[in-house]
């Protein structure tokens, strides 16, 4: 129990951190006994403080943000102190005709400052507005881990609301199973139905109950998956709460399907794409800059000291200062063929979005008829739900007065329990059907990624 408790101490220090931390006015979190209740909401945030992947991709943003920086770096003179002593071993030797001269010294000082930067550096030049690309696909890869990460939260969370829910609907049948076999035992007591209807009473109990044995595992490995989804350690008690029936109500005022944009443009993969199309169209500039010439400034002031004695005392300063011109003539076809390279690399990344913009054209009209599929089936098992409901009250009312047989009672207990679920199953299509046509408009959570 000293376990439990420390875990959900933790859990409501980290969550309701997160969750009032990240957004103003953010809903307070509810806790019931050991177990923290979140909205989807919470659960969204919290994924987008938490994550690992969505963490790091963050931290990508900032990494090549300091790369861009270091590239400007280069703009800017460059200023370095240096020194050094060398020690003759033995001294130059001079000779005319009979006579031969040592020169040099023994002792040789020199210490002093260089400094240069370059005044013409076009792939220098380049490279900077290289390294504004890259942050700019940095940025929009995180900007698509967002997105994913949203729209796995939101898959998950209704995944174990509709776990959740179907467990309620098999214990209610196995409730009514049970009752209605008390009531099979009192008849067959009284001598008004034979032994079969009790038989048949029993094995309708005990069907249901391997059911919703896999339904309450069911809920636990959608409770963890949501936990792992959202970045918490697994022993940090969650749940939601709400029912599907209760998103059901609204979810129809949430879209309407002749009004979206199929244009694509705020699509995550076609914005990488977009950017990515950019940068290998500056990294080939970078290329072709290559084959400029480049310009330098540079200056230094010295002192150097020399003697045959260790002493150093006379010191005397020089300085110069220059300019460097460099024109690359031939580096044996390397230049030339890494530029053939780069616009290879350019004109495949243009193919590839025309072919990606294709196939994401017929996902989004995919999910878009399977939006409309699981409009219509709603509808359909709603209404079958009804009248499975309505057949089951007389089933049980024509049993109660003797006309009505246990077969009867079963079957219309069981078109309940099916009618049920596959009203639950309906609407949870429907929200993983929107949430991926969300998923490929890649505006559905600014809300939650700005």
């Amino acid at each position: 129990m000293r376990k439990r408790s420390i875990a959900k101490q933790g859990a409501v220090a980290l969550i309701s951190l997160l969750s009032f931390g990240s957004v103003e006015a953010q809903e307070q979190l509810t806790t019931i006994g050991d177990t923290i209740h979140l909205t989807l909401d919470q659960a969204i945030r919290i994924a987008l403080d938490q994550n690992p992947t969505v963490v790091v991709d963050s931290m990508e943003v900032e990494r090549t943000t300091y790369a861009k920086k270091e590239t400007l770096g280069n703009l800017y003179p460059q200023l370095n102190f240096a020194g050094s002593y060398t020690y003759t071993i033995e001294k130059q030797s001079m000779s005319m005709g009979s006579m031969t001269m040592r020169v040099g010294s023994l002792h040789n000082f020199s210490v002093g400052f260089n400094a240069g930067m370059p005044l013409i550096n076009v792939p220098l030049w380049k490279s900077i507005k290289l390294t504004e690309e890259n942050i700019n696909a940095k940025r929009e890869a995180a900007r698509q881990t967002k997105i994913n990460m949203v729209s796995t939260i939101t898959e998950a969370y209704y995944q174990l609301l509709n776990a959740k829910d179907s467990y309620k609907v098999l214990l209610s049948s196995w409730n009514t199973a049970n009752e209605n076999l008390r009531i099979t035992r009192v008849r067959f007591n009284n001598g008004m139905c034979s032994e079969y209807d009790t038989i048949q009473a029993d094995v309708q109990v005990k069907s249901i109950e391997p059911s919703m044995i896999a339904t309450k595992r069911g809920i636990e490995l959608a409770t963890l998956n949501l936990k792992i989804q959202m970045g918490l350690p697994d022993n940090y008690p969650i749940t939601v709460d709400g029912t599907l029936a209760d998103y059901e109500r609204t979810m129809f005022d949430e879209i309407k399907l002749s009004d979206i944009d199929t244009t694509l443009s705020d699509n995550a993969t076609m914005r990488q794409l977009d950017v990515t199309e950019r940068l290998l169209e500056k990294q080939l500039e970078v290329t072709k800059a290559q084959w400029y010439p480049t310009l330098s400034l540079s200056a230094m002031y010295n002192w150097i000291s020399m003697g045959n004695e260790f002493t150093g005392n006379d010191w005397n300063p020089y300085s110069t200062v220059g300019l460097s011109l460099n024109f690359p003539l031939f580096q044996g076809g390397s230049r030339y063929y890494k530029q053939k390279q780069a616009e290879l690399q350019y004109k495949e990344m243009q193919y590839t979005k025309e072919d990606t913009k294709r196939k994401l054209k017929l996902s989004l009209q995919s999910s878009l008829n399977n939006l409309r599929v699981a409009i219509e089936t709603i509808n359909t098992t709603k209404a079958a739900a009804e009248s499975a409901w309505k057949g089951l009250t007389i089933a049980k009312k024509r049993y109660e007065v003797g006309s009505g047989t246990t077969l009867e009672l079963t079957s219309s207990q069981n078109a309940l329990t099916n009618a049920q679920l596959n009203y639950l199953q309906a609407i949870y299509d429907y929200i993983v059907a929107k949430n991926k046509v969300d998923e490929v408009l890649g505006n559905a959570y600014n809300n939650y990624i700005q």
